[in-house]
């Protein structure tokens, strides 16, 4: 237990002595802290921490706007066009912790918003960079590290890459800090980088979800993780055609109007981009199949 200078005797272990050896750990090239973390546990296999309607029909909580396992698919959610359930991302997944168990710097996949609730349990810290400031923060991370992005350029994938809020900072960016306690939501915003530890046991479920506003990030998401060819967790464009062909009111017109029309742009671009490029089968001569003589049959 830390020493109580003016008191002289030991004292309690309070949040901030738990935060500043987290940090120290992860700094030091000496000292090692194996940990366990019971991480995207599927709830759909190990159970909700929420009622469901299925077993609890009664039970008013298992139809709440706030329960995980509504949110994704509320009526404001465009994640209701989805035509698969996908777990941890429409369905929700369960986090069992223990003092220094580590999230790593990460945003969402298709930058979506995510929801987390905590059951119960010790605090769970949390860092995040603002959407807006993730351009800087990931040129950050490579001037930090440039030698590993250089092996691994995916690696912010990978969420097995920590650094201190103060060198963040140092580095011109906005970085936000919290404490979530039992019974708290936090939610992430779009593209939003986070990050954060556990101070013990506790149990948290986390889920994503999609108001309308999110689309155009949803977009950067995809074409983001083409570049780094990554696999999408679902079809951007065919939850667009689906919302399309399911609604037709002036409320969601105003969103998926320019969604559409950013999507047949794209699509027009891309088959431009695909008839300009000449076929490995034709005579550069200009001696293709059109250009053959008389003899030649059509």
């Amino acid at each position: 237990m830390p020493f109580d200078t003016v008191l002289n005797c030991r004292r309690p272990v309070t949040e901030d002595d738990v935060e500043r050896e987290f940090w120290r750990l992860v700094e030091s090239i000496t000292e090692t802290v194996e940990v366990e973390y019971g991480a995207d546990i599927h709830s759909t296999t190990h159970g909700s921490g929420f009622p469901t309607v299925e077993r609890h029909p009664r039970d008013p909580y298992s139809i709440d706007p706030w329960n995980l396992n509504i949110l994704p698919l509320h009526p404001e959610s465009l994640f209701r066009h989805i035509k698969s359930d996908i777990s941890g991302m429409t369905v929700p997944w369960l986090y069992v912790g223990m003092c220094f168990s580590t999230f790593c710097w990460h945003n969402e996949d298709h930058y979506t918003y995510s929801a987390n609730y905590q059951h119960f349990g010790a605090i769970k810290t949390w860092y995040g960079i603002p959407g807006e400031d993730a351009a800087k923060f990931e040129a950050a991370m490579h001037a930090a590290v440039p030698e590993l992005f250089e092996t691994q350029p995916d690696l912010l994938f990978q969420l097995v890459t920590l650094m201190q809020p103060e060198k963040l900072k140092q580095a011109g960016l906005r970085v936000y800090a919290l404490d979530q306690r039992a019974g708290q939501f936090v939610i992430t915003f779009p593209q939003a980088y986070h990050a954060g530890f556990n101070h013990g046991f506790n149990l948290n479920e986390a889920v994503n979800f999609a108001p309308s506003d999110w689309e155009p990030f949803g977009e950067a998401g995809v074409e983001r993780l083409q570049a780094y060819r990554r696999q999408p967790c679902f079809s951007h464009d065919e939850l667009l055609l689906t919302a399309a062909a399911r609604n037709t009111s002036i409320k969601t017109a105003r969103w998926l109007a320019p969604a559409l029309t950013r999507m047949v742009d794209r699509y027009s671009a891309t088959r431009g981009r695909f008839l300009r490029i000449p076929s490995e089968h034709t005579d550069v001569e200009g001696g293709g199949p059109d250009d053959a003589g008389e003899d030649a049959t059509h």
